[in-house]
C-alpha cells in the first residue's frame, strides 16, 4: 500500500503535462517536471574546488548527459570526473527537488557549492551498488517569486573496469530532472513499483524454491542416508538465493562488494549442489576417480570464487594486478560449470535410464543459457556485447509481469529435479524393502543354523557366543556331540560382510553336518570344506579351526588360517597354513594334545581383534592375549570388544574338561541375532 500512496503525486504530474529544457534557463510550469536535456560542461580529474559556483568553465569540455562519458568522449576512462551546469526555475512555490537517474558508479551532489546528497562512498573507502538506481535530492527554497537559480556540479568517480564491464560507462546514463519534490518522488517509487510487479513471478519463484530447498534439507536431516535431499536442497537454495539479489531494496542496502559475495555463494550452491546431485543421482560417488575429480574442481571453483569476490573488497584502490587476478579467476569460475555436461555424459553411459533424460535436457538447457551469458559477457570491453540485453532476450511477457527465459529453465529444472529426486527415491525404497525381505529371510534361515540348543558332553562344559555385528553375519560355529562321549567343534569366520558371507555360512554348516555323520577327522572336514568352497565364494575365503576331542580328553586340530586358540590363557603354537577356497587340493594343519581335568580350551574370531574405537584404535592381539590370560567367560571376552567399539561377528567358543562333580554349566549357548529393520 505504501508502494501505492507514494505514487499519486506522479499521476499529477501526468495531469499537467512534462516539459524539456533545451536550454539552461527554463520556466518552471507550476508542478510539472523538466529534464535538463542539453550540454554539460565535464571535466576528467578531481579538484575540491570545482563545486565553486564562480568557477570559470569555459575551457571545460562539452558532453550531453543523455549517455555516459564512455558511449562519447572518454571510452574506458576511469576516475574521477565532474559535471556542471546553470539551472534556473522560474514560477514554483513549493519544495524543489532533483532527480538523479543511474550514474556509475559513485557521486556527490553540490548546488551552489554546497553538498546536498549522494550514493555510495567515493575513495579511499568507495561503495557503489549494482542496480540502475534513481535518487531524488532536495534543493534550497525559491524565494518569495518562485524563483531559483543555482550551479548543480556532480562530482562522479567510476570504479576501475572488470571483465564484466564494457569501455562505455561511466558517469550519467540520462539527463537528471528538476521539478516539484512530492512529483519527483511519486516518479521514483512508481518506476520501482513497475519494476518489482514485473519481478512479482521471480519473487514467487523464489520463495517456491526456498520452501522446497528447505523441506528437502530438513528431509535430508531426518534421515542422512538420503543424501539426494541435500544435494536437491543445496541447490534450491543457491537458486532462490540468486534470485534475492535482484530485488531492488536488497540492492540499494547492500553495497557491490557485499552483494558480489552473497551472489557468489549462491553459485557456488548452485553449481556444487547440482554437480554432486548428478554424481549421487547417476552413481558416479561410487567411483573413487569420479569422487576425487568432482571435490578436486569443487575446490578450485571455491578457491577461485573467493580469491574472485575478495579482489572486490579493494577494487576501489585501482591496483593493476587486480585485473589479472580478475581476469584468471573469472575464466576458471566461467569455465568450471562445464563440469556438468561431463558428468551428464558420464551419467548416462553408465546408467542409460530414458527416465532421467527430461532431468538431463533440463540442465543441459540452463547450463548452456548460463555459459553463453555469462561467457559472452567476459571481456565486454574487447567484444563490446552487451551481456544485459542478452539476458532479456527470450522474455515472456504475462501482463504487467515478466519471466525472463533464465527463470523460465529454472523452472523447468526445478520440476524435473524434483519428479527425478521423487522417483529416485522411491526406487530406493522399492529395492530396501526388497533386502529387507531378502536379509530377514536369510536371518531366519541362519537363526536356524546357529546351534542354539545342543545336548551336553558329559565331562566337558562348552560354553559358546555368537553376536553378528548386522543382522546377518559371517561367522559360524557348531558344537556336534559324537556317540562314544566324543565332541567335534568347528569355528569359521567367512570374509566379507552381509548377505554373501551369510550363504557361505549356510553352505559351510550343511556341508560340516553332513561330513560329521561319517567323519570326525578335522583334515579330511577342512579338505572337504575347501572342495566344497572352490570357485564358490567369489574371491573371497573362510578361516577354519576343527576340533575333535575325545571322552579321554585327546584333542586333534586341524587349522585352515585361523586365530590360535588359548590353552589354560596361553596362546598356543600353530604352523600356518591357507584359509578355505583358495586352492585347490591345498593341505593344512594339524596338531594333537592333551586336556586335563581343569583345563580349558578357547577359541574366537576376528571380531574380538578387530573392535575399534572411534580414534580408529584396534583392540587387537596384545589387549586380547592379556584378556586371555585371566582364561574369562566367553561373554566376558565378547563384552570387553564390544565396549571397545564392535565392528565386526564376534564368535567365541570355550571347551573345558571338569569333573563329574564340577558345578559349572555342561553346555550353553549365548546367541543375539539382531532384529531385521522393519
Amino acid at each position: 500500500m505504501k508502494r501505492l500512496r507514494v505514487s499519486v503525486p506522479f499521476f499529477v504530474c501526468l495531469l499537467f503535462g512534462v516539459a524539456r529544457a533545451q536550454d539552461i534557463k527554463t520556466a518552471y510550469p507550476g508542478t510539472g517536471v523538466i529534464k535538463t536535456i542539453g550540454n554539460w560542461r565535464f571535466h576528467t580529474g578531481d579538484d575540491p574546488r570545482w563545486n565553486d559556483p564562480a568557477l570559470d568553465v569555459t575551457g571545460w569540455e562539452t558532453i550531453t548527459a543523455d549517455a555516459p562519458w564512455g558511449a562519447q568522449t572518454h571510452p574506458g576512462y576511469t576516475g574521477y570526473a565532474w559535471y556542471r551546469r546553470t539551472i534556473e526555475i522560474d514560477g514554483n512555490t513549493g519544495p524543489v527537488s532533483i532527480l538523479l537517474p543511474q550514474v556509475d558508479d559513485a557521486y556527490e551532489l553540490y548546488w551552489n557549492g554546497q553538498r546536498i546528497g549522494g550514493f555510495g562512498k567515493l575513495p579511499p573507502q568507495a561503495q557503489w551498488h549494482l542496480q540502475p538506481f534513481s535518487n531524488v535530492f532536495a534543493l534550497p527554497e525559491p524565494d518569495a517569486n518562485g524563483r531559483l537559480r543555482g550551479v548543480l556540479a556532480i562530482r562522479v568517480w567510476k570504479a576501475m573496469l572488470a571483465s564484466v564491464d564494457p569501455i562505455d560507462g561511466g558517469g550519467l546514463n540520462g539527463p537528471p530532472q528538476v521539478g516539484d519534490s512530492k512529483v519527483l518522488t511519486g516518479l521514483v517509487a512508481l518506476q520501482e513499483a513497475r519494476y518489482e510487479r514485473g519481478n512479482l513471478l521471480r519473487i514467487v519463484e523464489s520463495a517456491i524454491l526456498l520452501m522446497i530447498g528447505l523441506l528437502a534439507v530438513g528431509m535430508w536431516l531426518f534421515d542422512r542416508r538420503k543424501r539426494l535431499y541435500l544435494w536437491l536442497g543445496i541447490f534450491l537454495l543457491g537458486y532462490a538465493g540468486g534470485v534475492t539479489a535482484s530485488f531492488l531494496d536488497y540492492g540499494r542496502i547492500v553495497p557491490n562488494d557485499w552483494q558480489q559475495f552473497y551472489l557468489g555463494i549462491a553459485g557456488i550452491m548452485m553449481d556444487l549442489g547440482l554437480w554432486m546431485l548428478l554424481l549421487t543421482l547417476f552413481e558416479l560417488d561410487r567411483e573413487r576417480a569420479w569422487r576425487g575429480a568432482t571435490w578436486s574442481l569443487a575446490s578450485l571453483y571455491i578457491v577461485s570464487q573467493a580469491v574472485d569476490v575478495a579482489a572486490l573488497f579493494i577494487w576501489s584502490s585501482s591496483w593493476p594486478p587486480l585485473r589479472t587476478i580478475d581476469g584468471v579467476t573469472t575464466v576458471i569460475v566461467t569455465v568450471l560449470p562445464a563440469y556438468l555436461f561431463v558428468l551428464l555424459v558420464a551419467g548416462l553411459r553408465r546408467r542409460k535410464d530414458l527416465s532421467l533424460l527430461p532431468m538431463t535436457l533440463a540442465c543441459v538447457a540452463l547450463e548452456t543459457y548460463n555459459l553463453i551469458v555469462i561467457g559472452l559477457g567476459q571481456g565486454a570491453q574487447f567484444t563490446h556485447l552487451n551481456s544485459a540485453k542478452m539476458r532479456v532476450a527470450g522474455t515472456l511477457h504475462l501482463g504487467p509481469y515478466n519471466l525472463s527465459l533464465y527463470s523460465q529453465l529454472g523452472a523447468v529444472v526445478l520440476v524435473t529435479l524434483v519428479w527425478t529426486v521423487y522417483r529416485e527415491q522411491a526406487r530406493a525404497r522399492d529395492e530396501q524393502l526388497a533386502m529387507e525381505s531378502e536379509l530377514k529371510s536369510a536371518k531366519a534361515v541362519q537363526s536356524v543354523l546357529v546351534p542354539e540348543e545342543t545336548p551336553p558332553v558329559p565331562g566337558f562344559a562348552i560354553s559358546s557366543l555368537y553376536w553378528p555385528a548386522g543382522e546377518v553375519g559371517g561367522d559360524m560355529f557348531q558344537v556336534i556331540p559324537g556317540n562314544d562321549g566324543d565332541v567335534l567343534v568347528v569355528l569359521a569366520d567367512v570374509s566379507g560382510k552381509g548377505l554373501k558371507a551369510a550363504m557361505t555360512v549356510s553352505l559351510m554348516v550343511g556341508a560340516v553336518r553332513a561330513m560329521a555323520d561319517w567323519t570326525t577327522s578335522p583334515m579330511q572336514i577342512l579338505a572337504g570344506l575347501n572342495t566344497r568352497l572352490m570357485g564358490r565364494t567369489g574371491g573371497g575365503f573362510s578361516t577354519c579351526l576343527v576340533l575333535h576331542v575325545t571322552a579321554t580328553g585327546d584333542v586333534t586340530m586341524g587349522n585352515a588360517g585361523h586365530l590360535a586358540p588359548f590353552l589354560n590363557g596361553e596362546a598356543l603354537a600353530m604352523e600356518g597354513s591357507l584359509p578355505l577356497g583358495l586352492v585347490a587340493g591345498a593341505e593344512f594343519a594339524e596338531s594333537c594334545f592333551h586336556l586335563h581335568e581343569g583345563d580349558d580350551l578357547a577359541m574366537y574370531t576376528d571380531g574380538v581383534l578387530e573392535a575399534q574405537r572411534e580414534n580408529g584404535e584396534l583392540y587387537g592381539f596384545e589387549r586380547a592375549a592379556e584378556l586371555m590370560r585371566s582364561r574369562p567367560s566367553v561373554r566376558t571376552v565378547a563384552e570387553a570388544a564390544k565396549q571397545f567399539g564392535q565392528m565386526d561377528d564376534i564368535t567365541v567358543v570355550k571347551i573345558a574338561r571338569v569333573h563329574a562333580d564340577d558345578s559349572r554349566e555342561r553346555m550353553s549357548v549365548d546367541v543375539q541375532m539382531i532384529e531385521a529393520l522393519a
